[in-house]
């Protein structure tokens, strides 16, 4: 893994063989590319020799279905294949979100956590300079989807932080 070269650019819908490979969610992947125009919001892709082993998303300016999102610019789920974790291939792809939106004007981006299922990435969040916005989590409910692409609705918490680009 050391010796082999990563690359982190956008997804196309080529990709989407390659990314249910890494997660089986084809729906949620086509979605992504639906949002992610390059302009207002991007979906990267880390890549070794061709390989997808990561991805994650970045909101800069994004109204859905008539709602302005909140803490913009914002990242959003990240994912790093398990034998490639702990390669830096999570903070390369924050990293290069970070300069996305830095590159657009932003001074500051955010990002929410679920401590409780991702407390490695609360982890990753303080050590990238994340500051939390409240001392403790709070209840949420979204809508997911199975492996055989059926939604169902779950409730966890979330950790909001926010990091200045500047």
């Amino acid at each position: 893994m050391k010796d082999k070269e990563m690359k982190i650019r956008q997804a196309t819908i080529e990709d989407l063989e390659k990314l249910c490979k890494v997660r089986n969610n084809e729906k949620l992947f086509q979605e992504y590319l639906e949002d992610c125009d390059g302009e207002r919001a991007y979906f990267l892709v880390a890549e070794i020799e061709e390989k997808i082993v990561g991805f994650g998303l970045v909101y800069l300016d994004i109204t859905k279905k008539g709602k302005k999102k909140s803490h913009m610019p914002k990242l959003s789920d990240l994912y790093v294949a398990e034998e490639y974790r702990r390669n830096g291939i999570a903070t390369a792809l924050v990293k290069a979100r970070e300069a996305l939106a830095k590159q657009y004007g932003h001074s500051h981006i955010y990002v929410s956590i679920d401590p409780s299922e991702s407390a490695e990435m609360v982890c990753l969040a303080k050590k990238l300079a994340y500051e939390p916005l409240q001392p403790e989590p709070y209840l949420v409910s979204a809508l997911y989807y199975d492996h055989q692409g059926q939604p169902y609705e779950k409730q966890y918490f979330r950790l909001d932080f926010k990091k200045n680009l500047l």
